[in-house]
């Protein structure tokens, strides 16, 4: 008779309550906020590429021309080694080239003294600070940063038919203020904030659109299941009723049945009542699934009284302890109807789990504007390996079975949604045979 307990119609409603209980029945806003963040980030990374590429072609090129420019420059350092500056006055072909630029030269003794200069700005750093006489050779050149300025530095040498090495006549030094770069880059910079910002704010409209067009057949597939889940649910009702009322007719007539007939029919009765009991089950998870549009302020405190009230007589039956640390005046927005079941839900299992001489503990206190409800038992516990189980529809452990034939593995799945849809938390804490802890956390109405 086991077919009779897990019957194939209700595992519709599982996909339903896992896709919503994990976000994705209803997921437009999860789903667009990493499409955004997803999207902000490759803009971000474009754009940031972009700027360090510009940023080194610009200096590159700035290197090259004020390279060209000492090298255009280097045969005057004869002349004005001999007739010092007033060379300068002369025309000479270097002195044309970029024109139209703020360049600047200084030309230098071996030693490192200045010997002439020719441009407006100028690095406030010596040669000799910023050169390595280790470096020097006939093909030295050295580029640097000093502070606005970016320099090149070249050395200039002759060569002797009476020395076996070249000599070093001096060095050339040609600097160009970054300030024009600087401000290219500038405007580069609003120019990428304004762009990836008018970006972004034209993505999030699309965004919107596109994700609506792609949750939208989703959602008519769900509610498609839902329906169907709930027509089947509603018309297993009748065929259950007739068959309980037929097995409970013919059981009150014991006397004209055979003993071994009535087993059989008190089978037949135990497994119509559970059949009844998982459509119920069922008929609610659908339920629990579609967002309610009733958000009234709920009282805990009397709604906890009267489920405790109701399950006293299930727990001094069992001969467990049922304690409670109530408070009053606690206010939560939500469905009254949802919130009853997700607490005796909690009841239920902490009493159905816990053996006979074991306690129950049920308290509620807040903390940082949220009420936290907390079901504390003595009873079989969870293994680690099985927490991450707990919440899905149908699942249940072997020693849980064992213990508990009758259930179905639906108590926390339709607890989970419940607490979803009122923006709440579930967490469960467990160690092993030391019992299981859970608790709901809830905004404050």
């Amino acid at each position: 008779m086991k077919f009779l307990t897990t019957p194939p119609i209700p595992s519709l409603i599982t996909i339903s309550s896992q896709l919503f209980s994990r976000g994705l029945l209803f997921p437009k806003k999860g789903f667009l906020l990493t499409y955004l963040i997803a999207m902000i980030c490759i803009l971000g990374t474009s754009g940031i590429s972009l700027y360090f590429f510009l940023i080194k072609n610009l200096n590159q090129q700035l290197d090259r021309e004020l390279l060209t420019l000492v090298q255009a420059a280097a045969p005057s350092l004869d002349s004005i080694k001999l007739e010092g500056h007033k060379n300068l006055d002369r025309e000479v072909p270097w002195r044309n080239l970029f024109s139209q630029q703020e360049y600047s030269l200084e030309w230098y003794d071996s030693e490192g003294k200045l010997l002439a200069r020719e441009g407006k700005n100028f690095p406030d750093a010596p040669l000799l600070a910023t050169l390595k006489p280790s470096q020097v050779n006939q093909e030295f050149f050295m580029f640097q940063r000093l502070g606005q300025m970016q320099t090149v530095t070249i050395s200039v040498y002759t060569d002797n038919p009476n020395q076996a090495t070249p000599t070093l006549e001096g060095y050339i030094r040609a600097s160009e203020s970054t300030s024009e770069i600087e401000a290219i880059l500038k405007k580069l910079r609003l120019g990428l904030g304004l762009g990836g910002a008018s970006a972004i704010v034209l993505i999030g409209f699309g965004s919107i659109y596109l994700t609506q067009e792609t949750l939208n057949p989703m959602k008519q597939g769900m509610n498609r299941i839902k329906k169907i889940t709930c027509d089947v649910s509603h018309h297993l009702r009748t065929p259950l009723t007739r068959i309980s009322i037929a097995t409970e007719i013919l059981l009150s007539k014991k006397d004209k049945i055979q003993p071994d007939e009535v087993k059989k029919l008190n089978i037949i009765n135990t497994a119509a009542d559970q059949l009844k009991k998982l459509v119920e089950e069922v008929l609610f998870l659908v339920r629990a699934d579609i967002p309610s549009n009733v958000r009234e302020r709920v009282s805990l405190n009397p709604l906890l009284q009267d489920l405790i009230e109701q399950f006293e007589p299930l727990a001094k039956a069992k001969g467990i302890d049922l304690r409670t640390q109530l408070s009053s005046r606690i206010f939560v927005k939500g469905d009254n109807v949802k919130l009853t079941r997700l607490f005796a839900n909690l009841l239920e299992n902490a009493l159905q789990y816990t053996e006979s001489g074991g306690r129950v503990f049920f308290s509620m206190r807040l903390s940082q504007g949220k009420v936290i409800i907390s079901v504390q038992d003595t009873g079989m516990g969870i293994t680690p390996e099985e927490l991450p189980f707990i919440f899905q529809g149908f699942w249940r452990s072997e020693l849980a079975r064992s213990v508990y034939p009758e259930g179905f593995g639906l108590g926390l799945t339709t607890a989970y949604a419940i607490v979803q849809q009122h923006q709440g938390e579930i967490t469960v804490d467990s160690h092993g045979k030391a019992g299981t802890s859970i608790k709901v956390k809830l905004p404050l109405a």
